[in-house]
């Protein structure tokens, strides 16, 4: 996304009660008084995104100090300084919420007491270089939606992956269209840079590049209007045209990037500003029943980072994935068992990103006998995942008011349930493992990691809505485990979501 700046204030200003207070170390600086309005333009502005404010200050004493844009307070206010004999440059975030315009804009500023009132022994400081960035469109004209995101996720894109019969060696060979195309060394290349591109918040790039790859594939700005918050979507086609599934010969690749058949690579969701350091994501839809959805309703009601969905059932191609193998068997369009996939290279470009965003991942099984089974993939795997079971646990029992609740269990001793997620490739990278051995039989997860493989029976995702579901035991109550666990909120919430969505294209 492109940006632009605009200079609030290039004057040094000083706040506070007594002129001259600065004579010593700065003479002859313009007095503001207690309290003083800046007035500046933000010509061609996006107001929904993200932008920063750079000063300079000194002497800031407290933080009971006003700090306004737009009569919104800046989180963070007025940095306290930590000296009075030095300048400190600031950086502080401009949110959606001081509704940023392109004229009239006003930085208020005001003096305070340390104990906030306005007529005590008032701070007395000096700022100066104020200077906001922030972002304009693109060249590129982004498609733009409006509606619910999650309801779009489960009502529109989610049945639009056909889903196969049976699963594994029991896959009905009827529903077993090929319709998954496998993308070529050079694809998954391109993918790197435009994940990267999207991580940089460059949407117009990313979907630019997206198009080299393949013509289907879009970053949608998509404004869920029930929390009046932007996320950007990569996905094929676009709300209400999203490209039907094509059979294929099995094995089959498309390098050309005009041909319009629908790929399967997935979907992809990018909030520019995330209130938890969480990644989610669902390898298996259709297959793992209720998997997705599930991801949908909590990437929206934790406001996740991102959101990784797979882009057909696991079962959709008959031949056999190329890594290591399982009694299942796992085929060649099932993300969680091969590695040279797009949600792979998305994976990995995500993980890679930072050293502190945790990553969920929900499966679905009968295997286990908990309902909610957690693993590392190594048995000393890092204590937040004892937390996390722990808050489930609570939350179950805290909404079942005293009816059936969910078992929950985490892998830390050889017994344990077999669902592991030993062979998942997300795991293994995630691990330390570098992409080139994650696919090798044997080679399991090298050490602990911020990946959290979530196996969950039927009850813990069902829908709180569902008949079959209740108080204690469905998927609100996993949700408010992980909430509780990445917020310290451990009250239950419920992330049902069911307003429609409308759609537009500039």
């Amino acid at each position: 996304m492109a940006s632009n700046f605009t200079v609030v204030l290039f004057q040094r200003q000083h706040f506070g009660r007594v002129p001259g207070a600065f004579n010593d170390v700065e003479p002859d600086v313009p007095f503001a008084g207690q309290t003083q309005s800046f007035v500046f333009d933000c010509p061609n502005v996006q107001p929904g995104d993200a932008a920063f404010l750079m000063f300079q200050s000194r002497d800031v004493d407290h933080p009971r100090n006003v700090f306004e844009v737009n009569g919104v307070a800046v989180f963070g206010g007025l940095p306290v300084s930590p000296a009075r004999d030095s300048w400190n440059g600031n950086i502080l975030l401009i949110e959606p919420r001081h509704r940023l315009k392109a004229t009239g804009n006003i930085l208020r500023v005001e003096s305070r007491d340390a104990s906030g009132g306005a007529s005590g022994s008032l701070d007395e400081f000096i700022i100066d270089n104020v200077v906001l960035v922030y972002k304009t469109p693109d060249a590129v004209t982004l498609p733009t939606v409006s509606g619910d995101l999650a309801a779009f996720l489960k009502t529109e894109l989610l049945p639009s992956i056909s889903s196969v019969k049976g699963s594994g060696a029991s896959a009905d060979p009827d529903d077993q269209h090929n319709e998954y195309v496998l993308p070529t060394a050079s694809q998954l290349g391109a993918w790197r840079v435009v994940f990267r591109s999207l991580l940089a918040g460059a949407w117009g790039d990313a979907d630019v590049q997206a198009k080299t790859v393949s013509s289907t594939y879009n970053v949608v700005r998509f404004l869920d209007v029930p929390s009046q918050h932007t996320y950007y979507v990569l996905m094929e086609g676009q709300p209400g045209r999203i490209p039907a599934p094509a059979p294929h010969a099995s094995g089959v690749s498309i390098a050309d990037p005009a041909d319009g058949t629908r790929r399967g690579w997935g979907t992809y969701v990018f909030d520019p500003q995330p209130r938890r350091a969480v990644s989610l994501s669902a390898p298996h839809p259709h297959d793992d029943l209720d998997t997705a959805e599930q991801a949908a309703d909590a990437y929206v009601g934790l406001r996740a980072r991102t959101l990784l969905l797979a882009g057909t059932d696991r079962d959709q191609n008959t031949a056999r994935a190329s890594c290591e193998q399982s009694s299942r068997p796992y085929l060649e369009a099932d993300v969680a068992h091969i590695a040279e996939s797009v949600f792979q290279v998305a994976f990995e470009e995500i993980y890679a990103s930072d050293l502190f965003t945790w990553h969920i991942q929900f499966h679905g099984n009968s295997t286990c006998d908990v309902d909610v089974f957690l693993s590392n993939g190594v048995i000393a795997g890092p204590a937040l995942l004892q937390t996390l079971a722990a808050n489930i646990r609570t939350a179950s029992v805290a909404a079942a008011q005293g009816g059936p609740v969910l078992t929950v269990d985490v892998f830390d001793a050889a017994g344990d349930c077999v669902a592991r997620g030993t062979d998942n490739m997300q795991m293994r990278f995630a691990s330390g493992l570098p992409h080139g051995e994650i696919c090798a039989a044997g080679h399991g997860p090298a050490a602990p990691s911020r990946f959290i493989h979530v196996e969950q029976r039927r009850d813990a995702r069902r829908a709180s809505t569902d008949p079959a579901a209740t108080p204690g035991r469905n998927r609100d109550v996993v949700m408010a485990g992980i909430l509780a666990t990445f917020s310290g909120e451990a009250g239950f919430v419920d992330f049902a979501r069911t307003a429609s969505y409308s759609h537009q294209t500039n």
